[in-house]
């Protein structure tokens, strides 16, 4: 078994891994909030389009308009893992929540709506590995995709196992109020995944992109693209990093004090952000990037986890 030399750094909370930001305080209420009507959650295991799928539902709420500055863009999308409970109350409903958290570590409530979004394990390895390099705070500059795919095929890596996340989302697929997509069919037809995440959160979002020449259906195409994307989101995460919350907020945010800690660590040691946050957005990279013994691993792993599923049918070729 090939021996791993460098590990990102996280924390662990109820026999889970997350990233070296996250509060206790904030995690433990997580996953006891308790949804309500108007909430849209956006589920996904890291790096299988949840910031991709965030963008699109919020601007259909939106009526096709962009959030344009980064305080709009991280105040008005939260992430349910890194967000104090008190600054919920302050999101108007309807309301996109993204989270990493599995179903079975969260309250399911027919009250709320659930987008849950699966994309290819050898795809997900390997976008997971350049966020390593992007993120500072994972002090994972130096690890190398070899390191990172050890850790991934043990489950020891943020929000534990890939293939118990999926099956746990797999289960929910035919929920009234769940909403179960691939990230490769997203990719595939573009139009056809706003239309029905639309139609999914209510019919008149759904006649409103429609009407009017598809109008605001086009808007949302534009701004859900992959240039566009990267000319915005990209600024606003490099944004994030660099700006250091003030020490007001820090006193009542401790994921900001915690992040101020890790970046004068992160200046301290001269790690570096290597790549963006939005990179290629393809499908079929993981072919390329694995090695034969690593698919076959991989392919070993499927086998041993999916068993008793036909989960992987969502990616017959």
């Amino acid at each position: 078994m090939t021996r791993v030399t460098r590990k990102p750094r996280y924390v662990e909370y109820d026999n889970m891994l997350f990233p070296a930001e996250c509060s206790f305080e904030i995690l433990q209420d997580a996953m006891s909030y308790k949804p309500e009507t108007g909430d849209i959650f956006v589920v996904t295991y890291p790096k299988c389009g949840t910031t991709w799928t965030t963008q699109i539902i919020s601007l259909i709420l939106r009526n096709g308009e962009p959030l344009k500055t980064a305080k709009e863009y991280f105040q008005s999308i939260p992430f349910l893992e890194m967000t104090p409970m008190e600054e919920f109350s302050k999101i108007p409903k309807p309301r996109c929540i993204k989270t990493h958290l599995p179903f079975d570590c969260m309250n399911f409530s027919t009250e709320a709506k659930y987008v849950y979004v699966a994309r290819h394990p050898a795809d997900c390895v390997v976008s997971y590995y350049h966020h390593l390099q992007f993120f500072p705070t994972f002090f994972f500059s130096d690890g190398v995709f070899d390191d990172l795919f050890e850790l991934f095929i043990k489950g020891e890596v943020e929000n534990g196992d890939y293939f118990d996340h999926l099956l746990d989302g797999y289960s929910r697929r035919n929920e009234p109020n769940v909403l179960f997509l691939t990230y490769e069919s997203m990719m595939a037809d573009p139009r056809e995944a706003c239309l029905k995440i639309a139609r999914f959160l209510g019919e008149e979002y759904y006649r409103n992109l429609i009407d009017n020449d598809e109008a605001v259906l086009q808007k949302i195409l534009k701004y859900s693209s992959l240039d566009f994307m990267k000319s915005t989101v990209n600024e606003f995460w490099k944004e994030q990093f660099i700006n250091i919350a003030p020490e007001e907020d820090q006193k009542s945010n401790p994921i900001l004090r915690n992040l101020s800690n890790l970046m004068k660590e992160v200046m301290e040691k001269g790690e570096i952000s290597e790549g963006k946050f939005i990179r290629k957005g393809t499908v079929g990279e993981g072919k390329v990037i694995l090695s034969d013994e690593q698919r076959q691993r991989l392919q070993h792993r499927i086998l041993e986890k999916t068993a008793h599923s036909d989960v992987m049918s969502l990616w017959k070729e």
